[in-house]
């Protein structure tokens, strides 16, 4: 049950993401989907610069990049529609066997 509810939260944000990238392209007036680094900066900036920032500082600074600066740049619809959908397929409600013996 908790993995159904994660995979349609996903889906649910995958949906968002292709709000936001839908008025992006009416904007620009040209076809692309933002990536999770521009969809993280147009909610708040700073919060995205203090994330850099305490990662580079308190970990390793290839972790924050090459590492988590390449999965920013990944389409947010492509990567929670993806995640959404493998969750639902792999918690997805079974059909239990017929029984053989009824009491």
């Amino acid at each position: 049950m908790v993995g159904r509810l994660l995979g349609w939260i996903f889906v649910a944000l995958a949906l968002m993401c292709l709000g936001a990238d839908t008025m992006a392209m009416l904007e620009r007036g040209e076809f692309g989907l933002l990536g999770l680094g521009a969809l993280w900066a147009a909610l708040d900036a700073n919060s995205m610069i203090a994330v850099g920032d305490a990662v580079a500082g308190y970990t390793f600074p290839e972790l924050w990049n090459p590492g988590i600066t390449t999965l920013l740049r990944v389409p947010g619809l492509l990567l929670f529609g993806l995640i959404g959908v493998l969750l639902l397929i792999l918690f997805r409600k079974r059909e239990r066997p017929a029984r053989l013996f009824t009491s």
